[in-house]
């Protein structure tokens, strides 16, 4: 788990570079994108049957409009032009959804989800319990600098059993922090009963549990690849003057994701983010009511919901550090490779200690801790 999640750290940044190609050249100063009608109308000159479930619009003049279909199709198109660019660089997206669906699921390894969900969500709630105890393991008894310093810097003189302690330690001591964090949003979303325990310390009531869907466990997706294409578009007159209110309300948006009703005759939802993908307190939601031709608060919105949900969902990104940006991912990131060598030194230490060598030994280093 802590390998596939350092694979999966920078996603968004590796897809926009594997995607480099797709950008665009803009136009002459002045010429704006083309309205939703046009682009999706020169979009179905190549690409008849290509109906969106959700469009998204980039700040950054290069960037090509996404079109999504369903959960898993992304295609690109020219923003001024409405030039099919295709699916972009579908090997780095089909490894980064094949590496997710592993770190959560197993899957590829022939287990159902539901048996692979709970594998992993066990052993979040072991490295848990690893971790607590590592820290309680992990205090000098003696709060002298020498026995600090050997558990809080690394001593490159040490070889074998000792070093493998010393880093132990050390990596165990500088990734605790972000670790735990990592840790509690991953029980909180591998668990029911982590889940409702963060809406009751809250005094929020807890959503109600999922239905499962009658086939099986598959749920289908609206214009997913294994569905075939998505249904007819909605009417789109009067869509364009409220995508221009909302860019004039927000000037500072980052991406416009605007997404198709579900019945025809319901407001547009669209979510306006001013920072990354996971910086939901730097997000807006909003409902394009075509029929009143008004922007209206959506209930989605980060402010309308109850501090349990808003908390569940700053868990979703605290727990890929993608809510403080580049920072946070590198954070989680350097803390899945901490606990990548918290594993190896583990298993190396206890593999001197019950298999000890013959010939000579090394002795172990003294802190005031054993």
């Amino acid at each position: 788990m802590a390998v596939t999640g350092l694979m999966i750290s920078y996603e968004a940044q590796l897809l926009d570079w594997a995607n480099l190609d797709l950008r665009v050249t803009p136009p002459a100063t002045g010429t704006a994108h083309l309205d939703i009608e046009s682009l999706l109308a020169k979009v179905h000159e190549t690409k008849p049957d290509l109906n969106p479930s959700g469009i998204t619009w980039k700040a950054d003049p290069a960037m090509p409009v996404t079109l999504s279909v369903g959960k898993e199709g992304v295609f690109f198109a020219n923003p001024y032009t409405g030039e099919f660019l295709g699916e972009g660089n579908r090997p780095w997206h089909d490894f980064f959804h094949a590496t997710t669906d592993w770190h959560r699921f197993l899957t590829g390894t022939g287990l159902p989800k539901e048996v692979g969900k709970a594998i992993t969500g066990a052993a979040c709630l072991v490295f848990s319990l690893l971790l607590l105890s590592g820290l309680y393991l992990w205090f000098p008894r003696q709060w002298r600098w020498t026995n600090v310093r050997a558990v809080i810097l690394f001593n490159p003189q040490l070889r074998d059993r000792a070093r493998n302690w010393n880093w132990h330690n050390v990596f165990g001591f500088w990734s605790a922090l972000p670790l735990l964090c990592i840790i509690l949003t991953g029980l909180i979303m591998s668990y029911g009963w982590a889940n409702n325990l963060l809406f009751t310390l809250t005094g929020s009531e807890p959503p109600p549990p999922r239905e499962r869907p009658a086939d099986g466990g598959q749920r289908k997706t609206r214009g997913s690849r294994e569905n075939g294409p998505a249904g007819p578009l909605p009417s789109l007159t009067g869509v364009e003057p409220l995508l221009a209110q909302a860019r004039q309300k927000i000037p500072d948006w980052a991406s416009l994701s605007l997404r198709m009703p579900l019945k025809p005759g319901e407001a547009f939802p669209l979510m306006v983010d001013r920072g990354g993908r996971g910086q939901v307190h730097l997000r807006s939601m909003l409902n394009l009511d075509v029929a009143q031709g008004k922007l209206l608060p959506s209930p989605d919105d980060l402010l309308q919901q109850n501090l349990g949900r808003r908390l569940r969902l700053y868990a979703r990104f605290l727990h890929t550090g993608e809510l403080f940006g580049l920072i946070g991912q590198t954070v989680a990131a350097l803390s899945a490779l901490a606990a990548i060598m918290l594993v190896w030194t583990g298993f190396a230490l206890a593999w001197r200690r019950f298999f000890p060598r013959r010939d000579h030994t090394v002795p172990t280093p003294r802190n005031g801790t054993s």
